[in-house]
């Protein structure tokens, strides 16, 4: 009886740091634009999903989520430095020496390419944009596949780095083009697309470069969460409870996933 009233006690030792905070604590957040995951500005009053479930499951941890606007590239560099608390990552090994991940995937999304539709180009695998200029959105990361054909493609010039995806959607269908085609999540694609007006002037190709799952993760420097380990774990307790009772699906379907 003994061993059980310790094991029971050693267990709500684990969840005092999160449980009995006096006070709201902040964490920050890269506000990014990755729509429809990240709406940098609330989109018609819309969050995107992935800052959604953020912003419900960290709340309930008695912690209050601060945005940071930095481009997707600086991310990196701040998720080092401490300066930002939490970003989502889809599992790369080489993140994990400044990064710890939570287990439970936040969202699924397939990397995808983006013609301009009267181009008439056809991909049905990855050796088919080799004769084509790409454009490439500074900051993303790509397959090992496409970094490969890119480190080709630079040398010869046929790599256009942009900053913005609206912006790359303008030079992609202009006159001339400054690129034929880029690449990104197909969901941001569709979205993008559908706000831009332009759904019937791009080609989102069938083709599927990768699926990926993206998680929760908390820089080794937090500042601000002094329990990066248990935090995760609670996040992901949060956000399986989400799925199971439905909460998430519905929120999913308000942005087309």
């Amino acid at each position: 009886m003994n061993k059980i009233y310790l094991t029971f006690f050693l267990g709500l030792l684990t969840l005092i740091p999160l449980t009995i905070q006096a006070k709201i604590s902040p964490v920050n957040l890269n506000d990014v634009k990755w729509p429809p995951f990240f709406f940098s500005n609330h989109e018609k009053g819309k969050m995107g999903l992935g800052k959604e479930i953020l912003t419900t499951c960290i709340s309930e941890l008695n912690y209050e989520v601060h945005l940071k606007f930095l481009p997707i590239k600086r991310t990196h560099y701040y998720m080092k430095s401490g300066d930002i608390d939490i970003s989502v990552y889809s599992y790369n090994k080489n993140r994990k020496s400044f990064v710890y991940y939570g287990n439970e995937p936040i969202f699924t999304s397939q990397y995808g390419l983006v013609t301009k539709r009267s181009d008439n180009i056809k991909i049905e695998k990855l050796d088919d944009i080799k004769p084509y200029i790409f454009g490439h959105l500074d900051g993303l990361t790509h397959t090992k596949e496409i970094r490969n054909i890119l480190k080709i493609k630079q040398k010869q010039g046929q790599v256009s780095k942009g900053y913005d995806i609206d912006a790359m959607f303008k030079q992609l269908l202009a006159t001339p083009q400054r690129f034929q085609i880029m690449a990104n999540s197909k969901e941001t694609l569709k979205w993008r697309a559908k706000q831009l007006g332009i759904t019937e002037q791009i080609k989102i190709h069938d083709l599927n470069v990768q699926e990926k799952a993206y998680y929760v993760t908390i820089s080794k420097v937090s500042k601000n969460i002094r329990h990066p380990k248990l935090f995760l774990t609670r996040i992901d307790r949060c956000i399986q409870k989400l799925k199971e009772t439905g909460q998430y699906q519905k929120m999913a379907q308000i942005y087309g996933l």
